[in-house]
């Protein structure tokens, strides 16, 4: 935890999230039996000690949290635990940034998660998002993962999930799915280093929006957790 630097805001707190498990070791596959994970996901927990870095050097005005949950890839123990019995007063986390895949596919293609109805839960903390890739990253918005009709899913397959079953405004950043996702393949020579500089920007970017906000973002009326 980062603590923030406006006392009156000291008990709303901006989370940063990531998963720091895979599938270990499985089957060889010409030789090799480790899944390292390289962008699922080591990029994500990379991203949020680099905020985490920034956030210590030049503290916003709410507090940050920066979580990297276990058991995600075995059914999101670790972030159904912390969304549950948070080690912050119930109510204080003000918005949760989840990253999960952020380096690989297009470079200049990347998606926010929670971006259309159904799923969004905050349109303000989606418009935060918005500005932040316009200011900073400048990626073109894949939407068509985050239909409410679209046969992965993905929405909620990642440790946002349970914060929004709590009722926070959530987000999950990602470069969707690749061909080598939960295989040995996913291999550090096959990121995109300046991608994942610019995720990770992305990330920084909109956190540091909720950070400073007057308000915190407010999730939207009528808005209801549904699958």
């Amino acid at each position: 935890m980062v603590p923030g630097t406006d006392p009156a805001l000291a008990d709303e707190y901006v989370l940063f999230s990531a998963h720091h498990d895979h599938l270990g070791v499985v089957a060889p596959v010409d030789g090799d039996s480790i899944i390292n994970g390289a962008d699922d996901n080591v990029t994500a927990c990379a991203a949020i000690l680099a905020i985490g870095r920034a956030f210590v050097k030049n503290p916003g005005r709410r507090p940050a949290l920066f979580v990297w949950h276990g058991t995600e890839e075995k059914g999101y123990g670790g972030s159904v635990w912390f969304a549950n019995n948070p080690t912050v007063p119930e109510g204080s986390i003000v918005a949760v940034l989840n990253a999960d895949m952020i380096a690989r596919n297009h470079p200049d293609s990347a998606a926010i998660l929670g971006m259309l109805p159904p799923h969004r839960n905050s349109s303000e903390l989606v418009d935060m998002a918005l500005l932040a890739n316009d200011a900073v990253a400048g990626f073109a918005l894949d939407t068509l993962w985050d239909q409410p009709d679209h046969r992965e899913g993905f929405f909620f397959r990642s440790d946002h999930r349970p914060y929004a079953q709590v009722g926070i405004p959530v987000i999950f950043y990602t470069s969707l799915l690749h061909s080598t996702y939960h295989t040995v393949d996913d291999e550090t020579e096959l990121l995109d280093w300046d991608k994942l500089l610019r995720m990770t920007r992305w990330m920084y970017a909109t956190g540091w929006q909720v950070a400073q906000a007057d308000k915190r973002p407010s999730i939207d009326e009528g808005w209801t957790y549904s699958r």
